[in-house]
């Protein structure tokens, strides 16, 4: 039984009992104070009843103070402890009704935060552990003192535990650390150790690791992550995760045997007369495209394994989030060491800046699958880009629209940001590179709701030169003016919130056109705001998941399987970039000089989506998806 010395007010008392409720019996304290005379009142009866073990009468008599309806202060105080006998006598269901009906009826109130602790409790009890969870987190933003913080965590732990949510349990027992003496931190330290060794996923524990990456437990998680790769000779990822490891945690107890093991990977990768190199991010923000882009590569490497026999490749991992030197070094250190025939990476178009003309000190080629760079052979000979640049969208774009459109004459209308300026350039100019007119250029805020200007000034510049203006009769014998445009169609690369704004006020001026644009209107948000506004609109992308294609359906079952996620483009982009690396060695690469000449020389790549060829700017000509927009769903054209 535990006792509580006396309170010295109403709703301390009430948040200790609470909190008792989680761990044992409540014994209810007499307030100081109070008299036990029959004209005690019946809160304080209904207290004593508690404290008698006889809730049943506890609950009769609170029911007659709820009916007779006191003044806020004791209602509120009359339903928690209303909820509480209620608990007692095992009636949960109507329990959990008490408690919802006070915290709709006083959601600020002083007894509000131990309500919410016991609707938790009381939800874990009927394994809602939604509404548990829920409740525990809001509660824990309002728990202002460490015992009640501490016992909200306790909850919490519970709660995601018996959810199947070990990660959850790992995060409120290391908040939980934090509130305790050394030897709870010792007891909880080991229960939240023993979890992340028997009870976390990869993901859970990677998502530990970024959270952690520098301090406890992200050093437990990580070596369990080596500890899975390894066990499952995935020694990519184990090298991956080693290296991250020591640059991390160089003064671990692990780092010895780390280091070991990073040895071993390193000889066995030496081993094979071809190597890869690859240099991208795995931590920080730019952790997801690193993860998809070396996703694909993996992929790339087990199918050409499997249709090439090419089993004598090895891949060496650098991570660009983790340098312990400028990357331009790091890039070098690895160059000499390695030797490999090519590296894939970086990511950023900074990145290939600091590098510079390395690639083509070591006659090594670089192949960036992220890119955006318009040209990246200003940095060097030895530059391969297999991202889809903004130049190519609209040189696919433009040749589909004019050639089996036959549209020539076009509007363009675009956001002042750097993306929307870049592809409305690019697109204006392919437009008179193929023989074809830009009758006028609009931008727009991004924040704007109407570009009722805009478009005006786009109607006179066309009737300036195409456009017309006709009289016409209406129905009622009235003569009304007619705008017919001059232009075939209307280039909009911006979001899906602008284009369900823009198609509207485009027909609203009588501006009928096919609309056209580029890979950001692939999203499904752009059904949620454009509706029926842009049917029949057609964008371009470089990877489509519903293409009838047999290789692209390949591509993504395999990826599924091996990785439980759909790729993104970026996994395309890097399969792309490794496979054509690949395609060299297969073809006889014995050096990077060798890929490098098969690079530049043949039209006969084998990208996802078919040959491909890379250009003198080194961005790679690959085949890209026309897709229309329709009835809520994406059809591809091509």
């Amino acid at each position: 039984m535990l006792h509580i010395q006396p309170p010295r007010c109403l709703c301390a008392w009430l948040t200790i009992a609470i909190f008792l409720g989680c761990v044992g019996t409540i014994v209810i304290p007499t307030l100081v104070g109070t008299t036990h005379a029959a004209t005690a009142s019946p809160l304080d009866q209904a207290k004593d009843q508690l404290n008698a073990g006889k809730s049943a009468k506890a609950i009769e008599i609170l029911e007659e103070l709820i009916d007779s309806l006191p003044p806020p202060a004791i209602l509120q105080e009359a339903y928690l402890l209303h909820a509480t006998a209620l608990q007692h006598e095992q009636q949960i269901p109507e329990a959990l009704s008490v408690l919802q009906q006070l915290l709709e009826e006083f959601p600020f109130s002083p007894v509000t935060n131990p309500a919410r602790i016991l609707l938790a409790e009381l939800s874990i009890v009927t394994k809602d552990y939604t509404q548990a969870l829920s409740q525990l987190y809001l509660a824990l933003d309002y728990a202002t003192d460490q015992d009640s913080r501490r016992t909200v965590l306790q909850l919490i732990r519970q709660a995601e535990l018996e959810n199947e949510n070990p990660l959850g349990a790992v995060k409120a027992g290391l908040n939980e650390m934090m509130l305790g003496d050394p030897q709870q931190r010792l007891e909880l330290e080991q229960l939240t150790q023993s979890l992340i060794l028997q009870r976390l996923d990869e993901v859970a524990l990677e998502e530990l690791v970024e959270d952690y990456s520098t301090r406890y437990p992200g050093d437990i998680a990580t070596i369990r992550l080596i500890e899975l790769h390894t066990a499952r000779g995935d020694e990519v990822l184990a090298e991956r995760d080693i290296r991250g490891f020591l640059k991390r945690f160089p003064t671990h107890p692990y780092a010895q045997t780390a280091m070991a093991l990073l040895q071993s990977f390193i000889n066995k990768i030496k081993v094979h007369p071809h190597i890869l190199g690859v240099a991208l991010p795995f931590s920080g923000p730019m952790k997801p495209y690193g993860t998809d882009l070396l996703n694909g590569i993996r992929l790339a490497i087990t199918i050409a394994k499997e249709q090439w026999g090419l089993s004598s490749v090895g891949l060496v991992v650098k991570d660009t989030s983790l340098l312990t030197a400028p990357l331009k070094v790091e890039m070098q250190q690895l160059l000499d060491e390695f030797q490999p025939r090519a590296v894939i990476g970086p990511l950023l178009s900074r990145e290939i800046r600091n590098i510079g003309r390395l690639p083509d000190d070591y006659a090594t080629p670089f192949i960036t699958p992220s890119s955006t760079l318009l040209n990246v052979r200003q940095y060097g000979s030895y530059w391969f880009n297999t991202a889809m640049t903004s130049s190519v969208q609209a040189k696919r774009l433009v040749e589909y629209a004019m050639m089996k459109l036959d549209l020539h004459r076009f509007g363009i209308i675009h956001p002042k940001t750097a993306y929307g300026r870049e592809l409305a350039d690019m697109f204006g100019k392919e437009v008179v590179h193929s023989g074809g007119e830009v009758i006028a250029i609009e931008e727009y805020a991004e924040e704007q709701t109407d570009i009722a200007v805009q478009l005006r000034h786009m109607k006179l510049m066309d009737l300036e030169q195409y456009g017309l203006e006709e009289p016409e009769e209406t129905r009622t014998g009235e003569e009304r003016i007619v705008y017919t445009p001059g232009f075939d169609a209307v280039f909009l690369p911006g979001q899906p919130v602008h284009l369900a704004i823009i198609a509207a006020q485009l027909a609203f001026f009588d501006m009928n056109v096919p609309i056209l644009g580029g890979n950001s209107w692939h999203n499904p948000e752009i059904f949620r705001w454009a509706k029926q506004d842009l049917n029949g609109s057609i964008f371009v992308d470089g990877f489509f998941l519903n293409s009838p294609d047999p290789s692209v359906q390949m591509f993504i079952q395999r990826y599924r399987s091996a990785y439980h996620k759909e790729p993104s483009l970026f996994a395309v982009q890097a399969f792309d970039a490794a496979t054509v690396a690949l395609e060299t060695i297969r073809k006889g690469a014995q050096s990077g000089q060798d890929v490098w000449d098969q690079l530049v020389r043949r039209s006969d790549l084998p990208a996802l989506s078919g040959f491909a060829s890379f250009s003198s700017a080194g961005i790679l000509n690959r085949r890209l998806y026309l897709l229309e927009v329709n009835n809520l769903a994406f059809t591809q054209l091509n």
